[in-house]
């Protein structure tokens, strides 16, 4: 009798240590199969085996799937939480993507005709995440961190003369061209205002330096805000924003 007893003690043993248990089911899928919420309290450890323990990570890291059959591991976004941007995924990574946004503080005239000139005055930066910009009151200039596509938007108020054809762009100071531009019939007449706005994406080099410049036939201002009998705003504003 007594043997039978350890027999069947054995076998259960056995069943419970190599069957999948389930809390609030029946028919667990896994060998752990909660149908539920999860509580944890402290630390979570992944990965590890029967004579090591799993890691926990570090602050500030997130929990990353390696797929099926595998440990999930935890991963570092780049730039967080010390960085302001937006999050993006580069050749499978995560990063904080560079941005540059910068407002006009007054107006600027351009007194040289069909030359491309850096904007001056464009000197209120909302953001710049890698400090990679800089702007006076007579020129700007900026770099990317890395090699890769980037957007480009730009709104400025001009007023000049009419029938001219203003450019607005981005320009390569290392190569000695427009990389981004737009250019259209000035409208308006003499004196008065016309908005001018780009909107692309190009790809970009971190080798090179670039600069937010303007270019037309006759004298030109370019306004930084818009003024009104209800009010007033800033209107004129630049930004570089990485893509991938």
């Amino acid at each position: 009798m007594e043997k039978r007893i350890l027999v069947i003690l054995g076998i259960t043993i056995s069943k419970l240590m190599f069957s999948q248990v389930g809390i609030n089911t029946s028919t667990p899928q896994k060998p752990l199969h909660v149908n539920g919420a999860l509580q944890v309290t402290n630390e979570l450890n992944v990965g590890g085996n029967a004579s090591a323990p799993g890691n926990s990570g570090v602050s500030g890291q997130v929990l990353k799937s390696n797929g099926p059959g595998q440990a999930p591991s935890w991963e570092t976004i780049a730039g967080v939480p010390s960085s302001t941007g937006t999050i993006i995924a580069v050749a499978g990574q995560f990063l904080v993507a560079q941005e540059i946004t910068v407002q006009m503080t007054s107006n600027f005239t351009v007194t040289t005709s069909g030359v491309a000139t850096t904007i001056g005055n464009l000197n209120n930066e909302v953001i710049d995440n890698e400090n990679l910009y800089t702007g006076t009151a007579s020129a700007n200039s900026f770099k990317v961190s890395a090699n890769g596509v980037y957007q480009i938007m730009m709104n400025a108020q001009l007023s000049t003369t009419s029938n001219t054809n203003p450019v607005i762009g981005i320009w390569d100071n290392t190569a000695g061209s427009w990389v981004a531009r737009v250019n259209d019939d000035y409208t308006a007449s003499t004196g008065g205002v016309q908005t001018f706005t780009l909107i692309t994406s190009i790809p970009m080099l971190a080798a090179n330096t670039y600069s937010f410049r303007v270019a037309n036939s006759d004298n030109l201002t370019i306004r930084a805000f818009s003024s009104g009998s209800t009010g007033s705003g800033p209107v004129t504003q630049v930004s570089v924003r990485r893509l991938k």
